[in-house]
């Protein structure tokens, strides 16, 4: 809703009167009826996004404490993850397997693709070195009718690692949240994996069980030419506000 722009306004554990909180919301939207600011403090409150802390005072509630995002690799990309870093140590590489997906999604993935993202000169070697030491289908750099066409369950897809993807410099080779949003909302085969009509509910589902930092999201989405698309997909009490992002 839009009275949710106060969150980047109000700092933690201070206390507000009711006059300071109207004040604040006429400062970000000036010019509405005067019950409308208060109808919103009302509002604010059951969305959790306040706490009453007296009568006539308020703070900003304190946010849960979400566990960071750990993608539950399968035994098979764990292995290719191995695989490729004990060949190519000093390589830059992400892994990510579709049924990665099965947690946000109501219609299950049953058959796996396992994708290896790689800094794009070294694609072709670690493309060949799967191949020979693989007992999977490997695929090269496929078009979204090569991936349909040649499809098999369980599959290893090499790709052209994108640069300045958001990383996770405690796993370096695990994909992190920020990363996968925006990677199956621009990746041409994703619609396969599932329906495009599902991708607002993925977002919402992963900004309500992890953190995720939507600063990062979107300087990768602006590297793929997609940022105000999915700028419009973020719950609005995370997005930025104007001094910090182009998206408005």
């Amino acid at each position: 809703m839009w009275y949710s722009s106060i969150i980047n306004v109000l700092q933690e554990g201070q206390s507000y009167r009711r006059s300071d909180l109207i004040s604040l919301l006429k400062q970000e939207h000036g010019g509405l009826k005067e019950n409308t600011y208060s109808w919103a403090i009302g509002n604010m409150l059951k969305d959790g996004i306040l706490q009453r802390t007296g009568w006539g005072y308020y703070v900003l509630a304190k946010k849960e404490q979400k566990p960071p995002y750990v993608p539950p690799y399968s035994v098979e990309a764990q292995t290719i993850r191995f695989l490729v870093s004990n060949q190519f140590p000093q390589l830059g590489f992400t892994i990510f397997e579709t049924t990665l997906l099965n947690e946000f999604l109501n219609h299950l993935i049953a058959k796996n693709t396992v994708y290896v993202q790689v800094e794009r000169n070294f694609c072709d070697a670690v493309f060949k070195y799967l191949k020979w030491n693989t007992d999977r289908l490997v695929l090269y750099r496929p078009s979204a009718k090569q991936y349909s066409l040649y499809f098999r369950p369980n599959m290893i897809v090499v790709q052209d690692w994108i640069s300045e993807a958001p990383l996770n410099p405690k796993a370096p080779h695990d994909i992190t949240m920020e990363k996968m949003l925006v990677d199956i909302y621009c990746e041409r085969d994703s619609t396969i994996l599932y329906s495009t009509s599902e991708y607002p509910d993925i977002v919402w589902d992963v900004y309500d069980r992890y953190p995720v930092d939507t600063v990062r999201l979107l300087r990768y989405a602006r590297r793929r030419h997609r940022e105000v698309e999915i700028a419009a997909f973020i719950p609005e009490q995370y997005r930025l506000d104007k001094s910090s992002s182009r998206i408005q």
